[in-house]
């Protein structure tokens, strides 16, 4: 296991640990202390996995990706920074769906789901100077062989591995997994803001539903139109308004039906 990602030759650079607390802080470090981006941190175990909302999950178990790609500072990212972490987990979702034939979708922000179980989830962390951005760390977890434990978590967590019919090589599927997210990351230079927005649709496992949006002390009841150029989310309210939320601390779930 990872014989073939120590024997691949990738575009970016792949700085490969056994066991490390968390790839993310790992390449935010290297890049403050000065590393040359871009590059990617990969680990075998990771022991303090964390995602949105602060969640921890055990990330001890081999058989899973736990990666951080330390980002290119480009004009795309600094202009549509909002919408970088869906775009790559739309693009994932779609390769995924083409290669192992299930139907792979998106729940907003940037989860990624398998008949409503997560099996993976993104987590950009970026630092700035007044409004520039002078790092960029993108997180990505997917579950592939295994299922880990995640603390208070609103919905069922599974793995690829128990999605599809065939027996999974782990260390081909990483090595593929890794090229696709390289090309997702260069394909950005080139987005279309606006046909992203179409292209999300066709992924969000909530799109046209009833939903609630909680957050903080708040519930918002509407339906899941989507969502716009900067990422946020889209809820048509009961009387017909049209109202944006953007990523932060608040989560959806399924709602009841009310007349439209």
């Amino acid at each position: 296991m990872f014989d073939k990602i120590l024997e691949t030759t990738f575009r970016v650079p792949i700085l490969f640990k056994s066991q490390t607390q968390s790839t993310n802080v790992d390449a935010k470090e290297m890049v403050k202390n000065g590393k040359l981006v871009p590059f990617i941190v990969l680990a075998k175990q990771q022991l303090a996995s964390y995602g949105q909302h602060g969640r921890r999950w055990v990330g001890n178990i081999v058989g899973n990706l736990y990666l951080s790609y330390a980002l290119k500072i480009t004009d795309p990212l600094q202009n549509h920074l909002t919408i970088f972490a869906q775009y790559v987990a739309v693009e994932l979702c779609e390769i995924l769906s083409n290669k192992f034939f299930i139907d792979v979708k998106i729940k907003w922000p940037n989860d990624i789901l398998i008949q409503s179980k997560k099996i993976g989830g993104l987590l950009l962390e970026v630092t700035r100077n007044d409004n520039n951005i002078i790092s960029a760390v993108l997180g990505v977890g997917i579950n592939i062989l295994d299922t880990p434990k995640i603390d208070n978590t609103p919905y069922l967590i599974s793995c690829l591995h128990e999605s599809i019919d065939v027996k999974l090589n782990f260390d081909d599927v990483l090595v593929d997994i890794i090229h696709a997210l390289i090309e997702i990351v260069e394909r950005f230079e080139t987005i279309n803001p606006g046909n992203f927005c179409e292209k999300w649709r066709l992924f969000d496992c909530m799109y046209g539903k009833n939903i609630i949006l909680e957050r903080q002390n708040s519930r918002t009841r509407g339906i899941d139109g989507g969502i716009n150029e900067l990422g946020e989310l889209i809820i048509l309210l009961p009387g017909g308004q049209r109202v944006m939320f953007p990523q932060g601390n608040a989560k959806i779930s399924p709602g009841e039906a009310f007349s439209h």
